[in-house]
């Protein structure tokens, strides 16, 4: 099979860095994803995957934050077996398969930008049942009124916010608790100490990419709306699954909870509204 030649860019492009990162934990021997589909995928495309210099450790991170994320939408699912996912930004990750999600009761959407969807579509098979693949900007509010909202929804937002521009993911969270009647966000950010170290992330090195909000105190996200409540706020030393990760790292993410501009480094999140 001929493989696919990927002409993403910039922020876009990350989402490759993260389908590395996926199919790197697949391939290790204490992998946590499990997500051995991101190897099938990334065996289909033809591209410099060396210049994000994942590795192991890079990987086992990545997957931390993810997993907890997943598990979050896993137990709204399981107290709303019929429910809505919105998976933002979804770029090349099968969220869906990797949770089992049952469409013959779930809905789910998964959303990116035109150029993403388009590739998307090609390299990972449209599921049967109630699924949908959206083309939009998460930042527009014409994507939502293509969604209904008769049942709880869970919308996931992983690797968006810190591409934003601050006022426009600002609007994106007003916009959805508005939208939708009940549910929960799950999101993350990063902190502005995070933006003026960019220059050391080597994902955004590899694709030109920036960082460009970045939220120090997630509590302060309520007041974007009034509906929205904080359930949980995990900072990188927070997530579990940190014995996976080498000594070194382990003891330097110990020390941020010490330390107030390193606690929330970055930051996973749920909302209730």
């Amino acid at each position: 099979m001929e493989k696919l030649k990927i002409g993403l860019t910039g922020s876009q492009e990350t989402s490759i860095g993260t389908l590395v990162a996926r199919a790197t934990d697949a391939r290790s021997a204490k992998s946590i994803l499990h997500d051995t589909n991101a190897i099938r995928i990334m065996d289909q495309i033809d591209h410099d995957f060396d210049k994000f210099h994942i590795n192991e450790a890079h990987a086992t991170l990545y997957s931390t934050r993810t997993i907890c994320l997943d598990r979050w939408v896993t137990e709204f699912l399981l107290r709303n077996p019929q429910a809505t996912v919105v998976h933002l930004a979804c770029g090349l990750d099968d969220r869906l398969r990797r949770l089992q999600a049952d469409l013959t009761k779930v809905r789910w959407i998964d959303l990116d930008l035109p150029d993403v969807v388009e590739l998307r579509a090609k390299l990972i098979p449209s599921p049967k049942g109630d699924y949908q693949l959206i083309a939009a900007d998460a930042t527009d509010r014409a994507w939502l009124e293509e969604i209904p909202t008769d049942r709880p929804t869970v919308i996931v937002c992983q690797g968006l916010t810190m591409f934003l521009e601050e006022e426009s993911g600002k609007r994106m969270i007003r916009q959805i608790v508005d939208h939708f009647k009940s549910g929960q966000l799950i999101i993350d950010f990063i902190s502005t100490i995070s933006l003026y170290t960019q220059g050391q992330v080597a994902t955004l090195v590899a694709t030109g990419a920036s960082f460009k909000w970045g939220v120090d105190d997630p509590k302060s996200i309520e007041t974007l709306h009034p509906r929205l409540k904080i359930v949980d706020c995990l900072g990188p030393s927070e997530l579990g699954d940190n014995e996976h990760l080498p000594l070194r790292t382990r003891l330097l993410i110990s020390t941020y909870p010490d330390v107030p501009w390193l606690r929330y480094l970055s930051s996973y999140v749920r909302f209730n509204f």
